[in-house]
């Protein structure tokens, strides 16, 4: 029997990762689905549900605007809205497939909502820190619908290749999923110009 179309994404993803330590899977999420991500977003946001990020582990978080300038709410694992019922399935079935196929040994993970407004960046950084280990893969779902390259807000992943450091430039477009290794890649998001949504997750092993 062949593979979904779900699985052939999830392939596609590996494959890059493996290759590459990042891949890129478009239209993982269908417009209909971001429409909906951005309602629910929007009411959350508009109901003030959202906080300014801070850095390091969740029980040590210190605000530090010059490094990051997002706002962010944690999903419920547990969610029972349909809209983000359906990401968080998506989600858990990329986890359920990973540890099927590359035994990673995933156990939980990690989900939340993420606003850049205007003007707002977030500096070259890695998504793991000495007091919490366990992130072995992070995923960035976008939901930015009608992106142009003068709205900024890239991601930019950085990558050796000879021992020569190379900036990979993702834009942030609506259905987008982006996956990379949480310990070994840099990355930043560039100054947005446009208000710019997306939902970041992690994969942990421990």
């Amino acid at each position: 029997m062949g593979m979904t179309n779900d699985e052939q994404q999830f392939e596609g993803l590996i494959e890059g990762v493996l290759a590459n330590g990042y891949a890129i899977c478009d239209n993982f999420l269908e417009p209909n689905e971001v429409r909906n991500l951005l309602d629910i977003f929007s009411e959350r946001y508009d109901a003030g549900k959202f906080k300014e990020a801070g850095i390091g582990k969740q029980s040590e978080v210190h605000k530090a605007s010059l490094i990051r300038g997002d706002e962010i709410l944690w999903l419920e694992t547990d969610s029972i809205n349909s809209a983000e019922r359906v990401l968080l399935d998506k989600n858990l079935a990329f986890v359920k497939y990973l540890n099927k196929t590359c035994y990673l040994g995933i156990v939980d993970t990690e989900i939340h909502f993420a606003k850049y407004d205007i003007g707002k960046f977030y500096r070259r950084h890695r998504d793991t820190f000495q007091a919490q280990k366990g992130r072995i893969l992070s995923v960035i779902y976008y939901l930015n619908t009608n992106w142009i390259p003068a709205n900024g807000g890239n991601l930019i992943i950085y990558t050796q290749e000879n021992n020569v450091e190379k900036m990979i430039t993702i834009a942030p477009l609506a259905g987008r999923l982006v996956c990379f290794e949480s310990e070994k890649l840099d990355h930043e998001v560039t100054e947005a110009f446009a208000e710019r949504f997306s939902v970041t997750g992690w994969f942990l092993n421990k």
